[in-house]
């Protein structure tokens, strides 16, 4: 009676945890820039949303983590084989 008891319930503990929905991810109001182009840069020069502050790519510390490169110089050749990282 115990054994069966004990199924049962570990069984709607399990199905508990299973029916819960995962949250809605969140919504961005600020439009997305396009390809190729940088959204803000490090001056104080204000830029519309939407717009361009600069042209190029940009890679944040978590790019580069994700590499799993040591160096910075090598973490960005494997981002991007077209670079030129030079000095050491």
């Amino acid at each position: 009676m115990f054994k069966s008891l004990a199924i049962g319930m570990s069984l709607a503990l399990a199905l508990a945890a299973c029916a819960s929905t995962p949250p809605a991810p969140a919504k961005t109001t600020a439009k997305a820039v396009p390809l190729g182009c940088v959204a803000s840069t490090a001056t104080r020069i204000p830029v519309k949303d939407g717009q361009c502050a600069g042209f190029g790519s940009v890679y944040t510390q978590e790019d580069l983590n994700r590499t799993g490169q040591v160096l910075p110089g090598s973490a960005l050749r494997m981002l991007d084989p077209a670079l030129t990282v030079t000095g050491h």
